[in-house]
Formats: C-alpha cells, structure tokens, sequence
C-alpha cells in the first residue's frame, strides 16, 4: 500500500469512532424513525467516511460507503421509511467497514463487500418514493422506478414495464408488467433480480423478458452499482459541493466527496476562530510518561526516607522535602488523569449487542445505561470490553425469561437489564444487572459435580455464596447444548481473570426468581498502586491497601478447626478463613502467643504476620520470569530502596488446602 502511514493512522483512528457514532446513531434511529437529526448524523458519518477512503484510494470501502450513503439519502429525505429491516441492513453494512478498516489498519487495501448484502442496499437505495400513488394500471403501494414507466417492447404482444414497491417484510420488489390492450395484465414480482415469488404468474412473463427489462434498466450492472473510476469522474465534478443536512439531493445524483480534514471544517462560520481543545496522543507515548512519573514516584520515596534522619536538624531542608512531596503528588494526579476515560466508550457497543442477541433469542429487553460519563483507567476501557459482552449475553441467554414466561410469573414481558458505572471514592464500580429468574445455587452444585468439577463431598460443604461461585469455573456452564452464546464455559472464567488481571473485586448478588447483579470494582488508576508494607519474621512483604478491611490483634483463643479448615471469630457474627502466612510462605506456622503477631483482616480471610509496618504509594513491576501461578501480584520497591514482593492474597488462601510447596 503506497500511502502516507501518518494519514492512515489518522483517517483509521477517526473512522472507528466516525463507525461508533454511526452505530449509536443507527440505534437510536431504530427508536425514533423520524428524527431528522438523527438521520442527518448518521448521513455525514457515511459522508465522512468515503471522503477519507476516496482520498487513500480505498476504492471497496469509497463504493460501500457510497452505496450506504445513497440509502440514507432516501431515508432522511423520508421517501424511504425507517424500519427494523432497513436498520438490520444499515448495521450489517457498518460491520462490513468494520472489517474494511481494519484491512487498512493493517496496511493492505480493503476486500469488496459480500455481495448478497449490497445488492439488498442497492435495491433499497433505488427506492423512488413510497408515498407516489402508481398509475391506475399499477396495483396498490407500486411505484415506478423512474419518473415515467420504464417499457420495453416484448416479442410477445404488448409492452413491458417495470414497478418497485415495499413488500410486507419490508424488502423491496420488483415488478414486470406487460400492458396491451385489449388483454389482460401479467404480472411477475423478483427480489433481487431473482426468479418470481409464490403469487406471481410464472407463465406470463418469461425470464428472457425479465432479462430484457433489466438490461434496459440498468444497463448490464447491478442496481445502484457506479463503477470505481466512473464514480471518481463523477464525483471529482461535484466535490466542492458541501452538503448541508437540511438538503435533500436528487436520489440520482451522486454525492460529494471530500478529505476527512475538510469535513471537519463544515460548522457555521464564526466571526472568531477558536483553536483546537484537543490533541491526538499515542497511548504509547502517555504510558511513558506514566512510567517515568511511577520512577519519580519511587525516588521521591526513597529521598523521604532518607532524610527522616536528617530533617529535624534542617528547617530548610524538610520544608524543600514536603515541597517536593506536594509537587511530585500533584505531577502524579496530573499524568493518572490523561490516562481517564469515560465509560462511554466502554458502554457503546452494548445496545448493539443487546438488540441482537434478544431477538434471536426472541426476548423483549429494556436496556438501561447510567454513569457513561463516569471516568477510568484506559487498561480498564480497553480489557474491560469483551467480558463486559459477556456478562450481558449471560444475563440475556440465562437470566432473563421469555415474554410468556415473564407473563406467566407475574412479570412485565419487556424484561430490564440496566448497565450502570459509579464512583466510589477511589474506585469505580462496574454492574451488569437484569429482573430475570436469578441463580440457583443447588442447581449451579449439581452441575459442577456432573461436570467432573467437584465431588459430592466438596459441593455438600459449599455455602450457598461459594456455590455461586462456581459459576466463574473454567469449563462450567448450566446449558447442554452448546450454542452461540453459551455453553462452553469460557465466558464467566475470562471476567473473573479479568477483574483480577486490573487488581479488581467481582461480587455476585442474586435472589431466586427476582435477578441478579454481578458488580466489578476497580481503582481509578493503575499505574500506582497503595500497598501496606508487613514483615514476616525478617522478611518484609506488601499487600494492596484496597484489600485491607482492617487491622486487628490475633487472639488464639478465637481461632477454631472446622472440618480441617482453620477459622477464626473476627466479630460477633463474623467468621473467617484463618490464613497463616508462615506456613505458607516460610513452611513453619507462627506460633500465636509466643511469636509477635499482628492479623490483616481482608476480603479472602484473615492474614496472620509478625508486625504491619505501614502504607506507601508503590509502582507495581511485573514479574515475568515465574510463568506458572505463584503468589505474588508484582514487585516495587520500598522508601529504603529494597525489592519489596506484593502478595497475590486470593492465591495464597487456596494455596493453604494445596499440598506443601517450596519457598517461592
């Protein structure tokens, strides 16, 4: 491909959010057909789109575009109307420049459409005007493709001529009659230059006639098809033009086509320019800079701990250090905020996907989206998008009920599934909740124990809240038959390691019969990470201060042995996994009442350490050399410049029931 990869990325980068716009605006036109602004949207994102395309020479996408363009023409000048069958084209249409733009992502000059799909939006985009009453010759609702009848002269007596119109399913038709007088007229009705349907008459217009129809129609092409450099000729003619939305071009002219960078000049004039808010960075270039802030991060640590000896003998100096501290907090705020995005773009692709798979389920679903403004962490954005797909299919395929069954229950038939994201102080909290049947815990045990998962043993000791856990097994699933959205027990598995990859928490609250709610919390940011610095004999260790409920004394008499499991009694009605550190990182339990001894109460269990030290900002590195689980989320580095580990607490607490395994 012999184009500038400056302007290619730019043009690919704008596209795909020219292309998820465009989506939003489809959906939305599904909702409200007569939405002028809507329309007018989704027109110039088409418009934009094969400005682009036409300006890199990417000739498939500029006649794809074109051909959606000449659709959406007919649509917002409302000779076409809006229906579910025109919305299902439009959004299979941008799925196909989906593919298109990825091609040009990859540097390669993009394929052609399917074919079946753009004969259907070049029948649609031939549509005349739905709203012209037909000759008296013509049957209800036909139209005539051009502003008179088209006829041809028929080596059989009389005259052919040919009619469009909308046929119940909302596919356009179209029709030959022969009209001579004296006689009566036949008629034969094709879909897409095919043979005619059931309640046309076969035996009164042949296919050779058909043929010659065509032909005279459309001149040996397919309908609405302009060949490439045809199409350049006719659009480099009118390409000063600027299409305002209001206006409604002839169907048969072609549209303008302008560079990506012209059309974002098309706005009201102003009397003073204002210069551009925003600036397009790579997120290369922005975790640099992170990483460098984390390194300043670090040093700003270890230069306060140092001077901690020094700083009651030097005014000057420690009033420099807590400037420096300010300053170096300020800097860090600054860069963690480039790095936010709103949820938005976390949020757009789901009313899509919700459309979709409800009506091939045939379930009716109100989607509710609350919090697209609320901000996070760009890895979160990015990770976050394909299990987020998947809890939403689940919540489709397996919560939510069919309409009669709804009925049935006492239930609304339109079931709501509400998609919503808050903050909550420095986390932000991700729920994905539907009013479908909920989860049953003895039927999530039984499947986990026919599937080879547990035994009979394991799965009678199972709270009801670790049953429902299982559900987040790998291989696990309630349905037998696989089937296109579930079955193969993949899906809950990747949320889980997911929401565990970006040091998140996942909580599962359901009731039988009512729904369920699966709510994901994450931090703001994850490029520094508040970690509370313990020692375990003469080892120094971390833990992340958003696990830590908090911070309590060991008293062995509160710790009890149920079943082989140690337990200890936290609070009056609160019962913990007890979780001894030296067994498992040293291989020799502490022993309480002899040993110093502090306890960390956490989420998992609690954790029982020689002494807690105390909390710092750190900067997580990874650990790539240990390839199998392990128990340690990273490392960073302490105030006094040592390599500190950060302990992974959830695989420490099954690694307590595992068998003994060397020091890590």
């Amino acid at each position: 491909m012999s184009m500038d990869p400056d302007i290619l990325r730019d043009y690919v980068s704008e596209a795909r959010e020219l292309l998820e716009q465009a989506q939003s605006d489809a959906l939305a036109l599904e909702c409200a057909p007569d939405s002028d602004a809507v329309l007018a949207s989704l027109f110039r994102a088409f418009h934009t789109l094969k400005g682009g395309a036409g300006f890199l020479d990417a000739d498939a996408l500029v006649e794809w575009t074109h051909h959606l363009e000449d659709l959406l023409d007919k649509l917002r000048s409302h000779v076409l109307p809006v229906t579910p069958t025109t919305i299902d084209v439009i959004l299979k249409g941008l799925d196909v420049i989906q593919c298109m733009l990825d091609e040009l992502g990859r540097g390669v000059y993009p394929n052609p459409g399917p074919s079946d799909l753009g004969q259907r939006i070049c029948a649609l985009a031939s549509v005349e005007d739905v709203h012209t009453s037909p000759p008296e010759s013509a049957s209800e609702n036909v139209r005539p493709i051009a502003e008179q009848p088209t006829g041809v002269e028929s080596a059989e007596s009389g005259t052919l001529q040919a009619w469009q119109k909308l046929k119940p399913d909302g596919k356009v038709g179209m029709y030959v009659e022969r009209v001579s007088e004296g006689k009566d007229k036949g008629a034969v009705c094709v879909e897409s230059a095919s043979k005619a349907g059931d309640d046309a008459a076969f035996d009164t217009i042949s296919d050779e006639e058909f043929e010659q129809v065509l032909d005279a129609l459309y001149g040996h092409k397919a309908p609405g098809v302009v060949p490439p450099a045809e199409r350049r000729v006719m659009d480099s003619q009118v390409a000063s033009t600027t299409v305002l939305p209001g206006a409604l071009p002839q169907a048969t002219a072609p549209a303008p086509v302008t560079s990506v960078a012209a059309v974002k000049t098309e706005r009201p004039s102003s009397t003073s320019e204002t210069p551009e808010s925003t600036l397009r960075v790579e997120s290369a270039r922005l975790d640099s800079v992170m990483n460098q802030v984390g390194e300043l991060v670090l040093l700003r640590n270890r230069f306060l701990s140092a001077m901690q000896t020094t700083i009651g003998e030097h005014e000057d100096l420690a009033r420099i250090a807590r400037e420096m501290d300010l300053t170096v907090n300020d800097m860090q705020s600054t860069v963690m905020r480039l790095r936010m995005q709103p949820c938005k773009r976390l949020f757009q692709q789901l009313p899509r996907v919700v459309r979709d798979v409800s009506r091939q389920l045939g379930k009716r679903v109100n989607l509710q989206i609350v919090g697209e403004d609320v901000e996070i962490d760009k890895k979160v954005v990015d990770a976050l998008s394909a299990p987020l797909i998947h809890l939403v299919r689940n919540s489709l395929d397996h919560g939510i009920e069919t309409p009669a069954d709804r009925v049935m229950l006492g239930k609304n038939e339109i079931a709501t599934l509400r998609i919503s994201a808050v903050h909550l102080g420095d986390k932000v909290r991700i729920e994905v909740s539907d009013d479908g049947n909920g989860i049953d815990a003895q039927q999530v045990k039984q499947k986990a124990v026919e599937k080879g998962l547990i035994g009979q043993e394991e799965a009678a000791r199972l709270t009801e809240s670790d049953a429902i856990d299982l559900i987040f097994r790998p291989g696990f699933s309630t349905n037998d038959v696989v089937t296109e959205y579930s079955g193969r027990g993949v899906g809950m598995d990747v949320v889980k390691k997911t929401t565990q990859s970006l040091r998140g928490r996942l909580y599962v609250y359901t009731n039988l019969g009512t729904g369920t709610t699966i709510a994901m919390e994450f931090p703001l940011t994850l490029a520094v990470l508040p970690v509370l610095y313990l020692r375990l004999r003469r080892d120094v260790y971390a833990i992340p201060i958003s696990s830590v409920s908090s911070l309590i004394d060991v008293d062995p008499q509160r710790l009890y042995q149920v079943q082989g499991r140690a337990l200890y009694q936290a609070g009056h009605e609160q019962i913990v996994p007890f979780v001894d550190l030296g067994e498992i990182l040293h291989q020799r339990p502490i022993e309480l009442g002899t040993e110093p001894t502090d306890g960390i109460l956490t989420e998992r269990g609690l954790l029982v350490v020689s002494e807690v030290l105390g909390n710092e900002d750190s900067v997580v590195k990874p650990i790539d050399f240990l390839s199998e689980s392990h128990w340690y989320q990273g490392a960073t580095l302490s105030g006094k410049g040592e390599v500190v580990l950060i302990l992974d607490i959830a695989n420490l607490k099954h690694s307590q029931a595992e068998p003994k395994r060397g020091v890590a």
